[in-house]
């Protein structure tokens, strides 16, 4: 393993609720011969709490491996409702490509969320390289909000049959009933198009709180674009991916996917 640096609390963005940040971890020295692509980490927590040092222990695994990875902030529901926090992931992509986040600007940025990480990188993936909402004056130039990839640990997908009341209506800012219009647009299975980048989903085989036919049926709708998607069915629950053998073995997964679809 590589010996790697680590900056923690570096903030790319402020916004009127608070200001954004991110833990960043890269291998030491001289970045000039990197490997070409970076590993962006959104962490889960239905929207309306957890924190980005949940994905420190990854992003550390993937830099002593050789690739610049970060793990980041966005607004959760209790400062913003949707789509402030896609914004924040498609600001946070932004800074990668710029350049101003490792010094280098890489030549690809590969997205992995959990939970609602995984549904904020799906859908950021889903977005291309719209910016919608983006200030034209947030200092990273014309960079691109487009992905190479995306690896997703078990999120959801399909927002329309959320219950009302929940916290799918407090991330959303109102209930399906009031405007089932927002919640497709905030559904990752219903942005998909043939230009979505290749996605590798995860789905415990015993996740208790989200469906195995809800990533299935995201999966299949990407394959009949004509995306590259594969789906991986692990054992365990929903942080199988945390713990011995699968934490290995995942961030081995994922590197494999990055050289593969590059």
């Amino acid at each position: 393993m590589s010996p790697i640096a680590v900056e923690r609390d570096v903030r790319f963005e402020r916004r009127p609720e608070c200001d954004l940040h991110a833990n960043l971890f890269a291998p030491a020295g001289d970045l000039a011969g990197w490997r070409d692509v970076a590993f962006l980490h959104v962490h889960g927590g239905v929207w309306n709490r957890g924190e980005r040092g949940f994905f420190d222990d990854r992003c550390r695994a993937v830099a002593e491996r050789g690739f610049p990875t970060l793990t980041v902030d966005y607004r959760l529901s209790g400062d913003a409702t949707y789509p402030a926090a896609l914004h924040d992931v498609e600001t946070a992509i932004r800074w990668v490509r710029s350049g101003e986040a490792f010094g280098v600007a890489p030549e690809r940025v590969m997205l992995v969320g959990h939970s609602a990480g995984a549904h904020l990188a799906a859908l950021a993936a889903s977005t291309g390289d719209e910016a919608a909402g983006l200030a034209p004056d947030d200092g990273y130039g014309d960079a691109s909000t487009a992905v190479d990839g995306v690896v997703c640990f078990d999120g959801p997908y399909d927002l329309l049959g959320a219950e009302p009341g929940g916290e799918t209506a407090d991330f959303i800012g109102c209930d399906p009933t009031d405007d089932p219009e927002r919640y497709r647009e905030a559904s990752p299975r219903e942005r998909a198009t043939a230009d979505h980048p290749p996605t590798l989903l995860y789905h415990a085989d015993d996740d208790e709180w989200l469906t195995r036919r809800e990533t299935r049926a995201y999966r299949d709708t990407l394959a009949c674009h004509g995306v590259d998607v594969e789906l991986r069915t692990p054992p365990g629950d929903h942080f199988f991916f945390t713990e011995p053998p699968w934490f290995d073995r995942t961030v081995e997964q994922t590197i494999a996917f990055a050289d593969r679809v590059s």
